[in-house]
């Protein structure tokens, strides 16, 4: 035999909807954090392959002059130490190759995140109209069964299922939109999982 759904356990879901609310609050707070913190990462980042490249430099300006001083025999300049040179310079360059595809794939994750974490407090903010909306739709609901109960007047009553007729079609509209919520926010969270994929692929290229 089904269990009996009563009134007081779509004010229990829209409790328990209030709180999910909460708790993805405090998951959006953390995640902006996180964001913050990978941001600043990726800037750190930046400053230490723009110093990689002036060293580069440094190391081409120095390779040159050994070039021509090695096309003296006399001089100090052996061919293992040019070719030793020129391979610091060529690994160099493809570090700095990849780090800026790996800079660029956290810079595209970063922004993606933060679109995500808009989109998580439109959902939430979607879910808490809901809740509200809910309970609402609950109380006008057991209004309307004690008036009736009460073999209150029939005008009263068309009164009172007009208005829960309202609250209703409230509900609906916010129900819906939070569906809607909830599609864009698992469309951008799959987004940012290939992005993680590509992230995971410019890891390969450094090592």
């Amino acid at each position: 035999m089904s269990p009996i759904i009563t009134h007081q356990d779509e004010l229990e879901l829209a409790k328990s909807e209030k709180e999910l609310v909460s708790q993805f609050k405090k998951l959006a707070k953390a995640q902006s954090a996180l964001i913050g913190s990978q941001k600043k990462y990726a800037e750190n980042l930046t400053k230490a392959n723009n110093v990689r490249e002036m060293l580069n430099r440094t190391f081409r300006d120095v390779l040159k002059q050994m070039q021509t001083l090695a096309r003296e025999h006399r001089s100090n300049i052996k061919d293992e130490e040019v070719n030793l040179y020129k391979e610091i310079i060529q690994k160099n360059d493809d570090y700095i190759k990849a780090n800026n595809k790996y800079l660029n794939a956290i810079k595209d994750l970063a922004v993606q995140k933060e679109y995500l974490v808009q989109k998580k407090k439109e959902f939430v903010d979607a879910l808490a109209e809901v809740a509200d909306r809910r309970t609402a739709v609950i109380k006008k609901a057991l209004d309307a069964e004690k008036a009736k109960n009460k073999l209150i007047d029939g005008d009263r009553l068309n009164i009172l299922d007009q208005q829960l007729n309202d609250v209703q079609r409230d509900f609906d509209r916010a129900r819906d939109i939070l569906l809607k919520k909830i599609t864009q926010f698992t469309e951008v969270r799959d987004e940012i999982n290939a992005l993680w994929i590509k992230l995971k692929d410019t890891v390969g290229e450094l090592s």
